[in-house]
C-alpha cells in the first residue's frame, strides 16, 4: 500500500493531507523537508540520531513528531516500525552505506530529497528548467559560475542543495524562479540511482571529474533521464557514465575541452573560447563567447578554472542564454577567482 500510495504523489497539488511521510535526518535539509510536508499536510514525522532542540520545537508548534534515537542504525529500525507511506531521505543522513542500504532495500517506498523536490517543483503551476549538477569538489564553483551568466541574462535563476541553501527554499518563494541549479553531494546522487521510478526529468545535467574523483555509477545516475543537454568532459570517466545512462531520447552529449571542440563540443581555439554545440551549422562554425583574456581579467586564471568556466557556459547556453550575454557577464565584474 505504501508503494502505490507513493507512486500516486507526482504533484505539489496532490492531495498530501492522508499521506504519512518519515524524513530522515534533522539538519538545514530535513527541517526544510519537515516543514514543506507540514505545509502541504501530510502527517510527517522525523527521525534522527542528532539532537536539534531549536529545531525540534519549531516542528512540534508545526505538528511534526520527531523522533530522537540513539544511532544510524536504530534511525533505520525506526523507521521501518513506523510502517509510514513515504520516507524522504535527507542530504543531513550520511551513514555507513552498508546501514543506509538496509533502508533502501526495505519494503517501504523511499524517496532521495532530490525526487521530493522535483515532484513539488511545481508549487507554482509549472516547473521551472531544473539543471542538476553533480560532484561534490567542483559542483557548486560550476554552479556559482552558471548562475552569474543566467541572472545576467535576465533569468530568475536560483542555486540550492549542496553548499547552499535548500531548493525547497527557491522552490516555495513567493514569487516562483525560472531556473533551478541544482548542486548535489556524491550520497545524494547515489540515492537518486536507487529512484528506480524517478519522476525527474531534469532539462540539463553536468559533471565536471577531477582527477583520481568519480564513481561511475554515481556520474551515471546525474546523467539519468535527463531531457535535453548532458555536460561532460570527453574522454573522461564522464563520457563513459554517461554512455551507460538512460537519459530521455533526443538528448545531446555537450563537451567541455580546454583545446580545439569538436562538433557539439565548448572549448579553445587560440585564444578564443568557442561554441560548436548551441548553433544550427555546428559542423562548419562555430560561435565565439568570450576570449581568454577576458576570462583571465575575470578571475579564471588556471587551466582548471578556465575548464570550469568553459562547462559554466555550457549550461547557461543550454538553457538559452545567448553569446552576448556571457560576454557581457564577463564584463560585469565582482567575480571571485577561481584556482
Amino acid at each position: 500500500m505504501a508503494r502505490e500510495t507513493s507512486a500516486s504523489l507526482t504533484s505539489w497539488h496532490d492531495s498530501w493531507a492522508d499521506v504519512s511521510v518519515a524524513v530522515v535526518g534533522l539538519g538545514e535539509s530535513g527541517f526544510a523537508l519537515a516543514d514543506t510536508l507540514a505545509e502541504l499536510g501530510a502527517s510527517t514525522h522525523v527521525v534522527s540520531a542528532a539532537s536539534d532542540t531549536d529545531r525540534e520545537t519549531i516542528l512540534g508548534v508545526l505538528g511534526v513528531t520527531v523522533h530522537p534515537v540513539a544511532d544510524d542504525q536504530e534511525v533505520v529500525e525506526r523507521v521501518v516500525s513506523l510502517n509510514p507511506d513515504l520516507v524522504v531521505v535527507s542530504p543531513d543522513w550520511e551513514p555507513d552505506i552498508e546501514v543506509e542500504t538496509l533502508l533502501w532495500d526495505s519494503p517501504l517506498a523511499v524517496w532521495s530529497d532530490v525526487e521530493f523536490g522535483w515532484v513539488v517543483a511545481d508549487k507554482h503551476g509549472t516547473r521551472p528548467d531544473v539543471a542538476i549538477i553533480g560532484g561534490t569538489s567542483r559542483g557548486p564553483a560550476l554552479a556559482d559560475t552558471a548562475q552569474r551568466f543566467l541572472l545576467h541574462a535576465g533569468q530568475r535563476a536560483a542555486r540550492g542543495g549542496l553548499d547552499a541553501p535548500s531548493i525547497l527554499d527557491a522552490i516555495r518563494h513567493p514569487d516562483g524562479v525560472d531556473v533551478l541549479l541544482w548542486t548535489l553531494s556524491d550520497r545524494q546522487a547515489w540515492r537518486m540511482g536507487h529512484d528506480t521510478t524517478t519522476a525527474r526529468r531534469p532539462r540539463v545535467s553536468a559533471y565536471l571529474v577531477d582527477d583520481g574523483e568519480g564513481d561511475l555509477e554515481v556520474i551515471q545516475a546525474v546523467y539519468t533521464h535527463t531531457v535535453e543537454s548532458c555536460i561532460y568532459q570527453p574522454g573522461s570517466l564522464g563520457e563513459r557514465a554517461l554512455q551507460a545512462a538512460d537519459v530521455i531520447e533526443g538528448a545531446r552529449a555537450i563537451g567541455v575541452v580546454t583545446d580545439t571542440p569538436g562538433m557539439s563540443d565548448l572549448g579553445r581555439v587560440d585564444e578564443v573560447i568557442c561554441d560548436r554545440a548551441f548553433l544550427a551549422d555546428r559542423k562548419d562554425r562555430a560561435l565565439e563567447l568570450c576570449t581568454l583574456d577576458e576570462l583571465i581579467d575575470a578571475g579564471f586564471r588556471e587551466p582548471s578554472a578556465v575548464e570550469l568556466a568553459i562547462g559554466a557556459m555550457a549550461i547557461a547556453r543550454a538553457l538559452g542564454v545567448s553569446p552576448e550575454a556571457i560576454g557581457g557577464a564577463l564584463h560585469a565584474g565582482g567575480w571571485p577567482e577561481h584556482k
